[in-house]
């Protein structure tokens, strides 16, 4: 049976619609796929650092004995006095060397006398917190997560330039920021809650408190 021409082009036309609108159907599925975000990937607990807990294999409370079986024998001590700061390098021989710097101490006059780890601090930026601050963060970024952030201390680097310390005490980690560009050069976790004006990690004797403890 033969078609007439005004049944056929209807029909034709139908079928250019369809095809038009399968391909835009596809066109769109493909764009979103496109723009889809990736999930993030999950930190590796190795380098995580988490607020007033701890970081990477070592946390706040950990005895002092288990240190060495968590990192390996430190590159350099400093102990007097029931206090100790333990320092682990980086192997990578570049200057400055990154570290992870742990503060002990010992309560003599307790029913456990042993050291008790206190604070850590590192440098490196393979090391990140949850919400993926790391040295080089910027401290405008930093205070988006940490709205308690307040002034600790400041003291002057080997590089002569000024470092300002800003602890968020409830969360238990404090930043340490360099002058002009206020640029996150090290982290540093303590106890949650815990005022550490009096005993920040001894690394830098010549520092100037902003608050007294």
């Amino acid at each position: 049976m033969k078609l007439a021409p005004y049944f056929i082009l209807p029909v034709i036309l139908c079928l250019t619609s369809c095809q038009d609108q399968a391909s835009s159907n596809q066109a769109a599925t493909d764009t979103t796929a496109a723009v889809q975000t990736p999930e993030p990937q999950s930190l590796d607990s190795t380098y995580l650092i988490i607020p007033g807990e701890g970081i990477g294999k070592v946390n706040v409370g950990m005895p002092g004995e288990e240190l060495t079986a968590a990192l390996g024998d430190p590159d350099s001590t400093d102990a007097a006095m029931g206090k100790a700061l333990l320092y682990w390098l980086s192997e990578d021989t570049a200057q400055p060397r990154h570290f992870l710097a742990i503060y002990t101490e010992s309560d003599f006059g307790s029913d456990h006398p042993q050291p008790i780890v206190k604070q850590l601090q590192v440098t490196s930026p393979q090391f990140k917190t949850p919400d993926n601050i790391s040295t080089g963060t910027s401290l405008s970024e930093i205070r988006e997560h940490y709205p308690h952030l307040e002034p600790l201390a400041y003291y002057q680097n080997g590089a002569q330039q000024q470092v300002y310390i800003f602890d968020a005490q409830p969360e238990g980690i404090a930043f340490e920021v360099t002058l002009p560009d206020s640029i996150l050069t090290a982290i540093t976790v303590h106890e949650k809650g815990k005022d550490v004006s009096g005993n920040y990690l001894p690394l830098h004797p010549g520092m100037t408190l902003l608050k007294q403890p």
